[in-house]
């Protein structure tokens, strides 16, 4: 496995906390499409680097990972970061936005989905994705911050401790590339039941004997047909 993720020197970094979400964040990423690639080969599916996608109007949106079925856009895994609650509600309505708009330009996509990490995603914010009928992958914070700390690098603190970020930082700085493709496997085992369970239930029809153990379902609401007669009305 190849690991991309650029490190930056150290010294010249204004933000440990900000650099260190953004790497770790690649690393959920790398994790993520591991795994989105070794299922849309299992289903003979096409997996694109990352993408932008103009909806009907001519906006652009980046999709993270876009899945192809013989050239047609069938569906659409992004992956968000998010460390802070207070930035929650305007970051979910994005994704909310982003989703909906190319859903309702290309109608031959099935289904969209987000995997969400950091300890920012509040209840609130998750719920308005999926009642949006997005569905949620949620990666646990608890989970992300035990797999990190078995590397020396904490990933939770309070807003104004300057410390913590700074010394994580440095750690992660000294990981080596073994030791990244560690903690991508261990995402990857995290993260890889619940993609199989969307892809197959979601994108490729087969509900026999599954029950999806997603954090946050889409109820098959109104919404989605409301937002839908929206968007192509306008």
């Amino acid at each position: 496995m190849r690991v991309s993720v650029v490190i930056k020197d150290n010294s010249s970094v204004k933000d440990p906390a900000s650099a260190l979400g953004e790497a770790v964040g690649k690393l959920v990423e790398e994790a993520v499409k591991k795994v989105v690639e070794e299922l849309a080969r299992k289903y003979k599916l096409t997996v694109h680097a990352k993408q932008k996608i103009s909806d009907k109007a001519g906006i652009r949106f980046e999709v993270d990972l876009p899945i192809y079925k013989e050239d047609k856009l069938i569906g659409i895994i992004d992956v968000k970061y998010l460390r802070y609650t207070k930035h929650a509600r305007d970051k979910a309505s994005w994704v909310v936005v982003a989703h909906r708009r190319l859903a309702a330009s290309y109608p031959t996509i099935q289904r969209t989905a987000v995997v969400l990490h950091g300890h920012g995603w509040s209840k609130d914010a998750k719920k308005l994705i999926a009642t949006s009928c997005i569905d949620v992958i949620e990666l646990e914070p608890a989970k992300l911050d035990e797999i990190l700390d078995d590397y020396g690098i904490k990933f939770v603190w309070h807003e104004k401790n300057a410390e913590t970020p700074r010394e994580s930082w440095k750690r992660f700085q000294e990981l080596s590339n073994e030791e990244k493709k560690k903690i991508i496997e261990a995402i990857v085992e995290d993260v890889r039941e619940r993609l199989e369970e969307w892809f197959r239930t979601r994108l490729i029809g087969d509900t026999d004997d599954v029950k999806l153990s997603l954090s946050f379902l889409c109820p098959e609401a109104k919404v989605m047909m409301s937002l839908t007669s929206f968007f192509e009305e306008h």
